[in-house]
């Protein structure tokens, strides 16, 4: 983390150097390629029709659209926000980017990381699944990514007001896993309901929102256009009163 501190350089170069150092960093670690890029891949072949023939009718995000939705919450909410809290409780925020200029390198460099990890997960999920509903298109995968990037914001404006919360890493892990099982348990009985039933789930369920943004037609970027704005200010609010609280630190 040297070239947070260097002298006379422009923001730009020590963000995108720290923001490759985290996205190696993210990458190299198998318990997050597992969860975030194999398992939903996996699940989604066990899920998905044993042939595109027999069921052409149904386009491929009428099938795919939850597992976008579920890979841009399980980024936003268990990488990028669970990350930030995991860093300033152990200690490494106040002892060695305690400057406030410095934190604001690092969180930027951060949300680039994640944001460009989102993607790529997203690309990886697109390009394994894709085959078995006909060839890739340009506009299709398009539109999925501008989807997933506009879901990925409202989850990062989710997961950033529980970063503001006063709570520890042990605290904040059962709150991202009860508020992900309550996210799966609504998308599943909104799933098995009738369709005002259905309606209803979704208004109370972000997953279930998010997945309707996949399915719909209409060109995504009015949603992102909504949503970015509310994910900068919240990620702003964070930089400037970001919480440092270490278990250990000799400062």
């Amino acid at each position: 983390m040297s070239t947070i501190n260097e002298p006379n350089m422009p923001a730009a170069r020590p963000i995108y150097r720290i923001a490759t150092l985290l996205l190696k960093e993210h990458l190299r670690e198998p318990s997050s390629l597992l969860w975030t890029a194999i398992a939903p891949s996996l699940l989604y072949f066990l899920m998905a029709p044993a042939s595109a023939e027999s069921e052409n009718v149904r386009p491929y995000l009428s099938y795919a659209a939850w597992f976008y939705a579920y890979l841009s919450a399980n980024v936003a909410l268990f990488g990028f926000s669970f990350y930030l809290i995991g860093r300033r409780e152990s200690g490494f925020v106040r002892s060695f980017i305690y400057k406030r200029a410095s934190i604001r390198l690092f969180l930027s460099a951060h949300m680039l990381s994640y944001t460009a990890l989102g993607m790529i997960y997203a690309t990886a999920f697109y390009l394994m699944t894709k085959p078995l509903h006909g060839g890739y298109a340009y506009q299709e995968y398009l539109h999925i990514l501008i989807c997933f990037l506009a879901s990925y914001m409202g989850f990062i404006c989710l997961g950033l007001i529980i970063v503001a919360l006063p709570i520890r890493f042990g605290t904040a892990s059962t709150l991202f896993s009860l508020l992900s099982f309550l996210m799966l348990i609504s998308s599943y009985r909104g799933a098995s309901a009738d369709h005002g039933q259905a309606g209803l789930f979704a208004l109370v369920n972000p997953l279930q929102l998010s997945t309707l943004l996949f399915l719909n037609h209409n060109p995504p970027l009015q949603a992102l256009l909504l949503i970015a704005p509310c994910a900068l200010l919240a990620f702003y609010l964070i930089v400037k009163y970001f919480r440092i609280q270490p278990v250990w630190s000799r400062y």
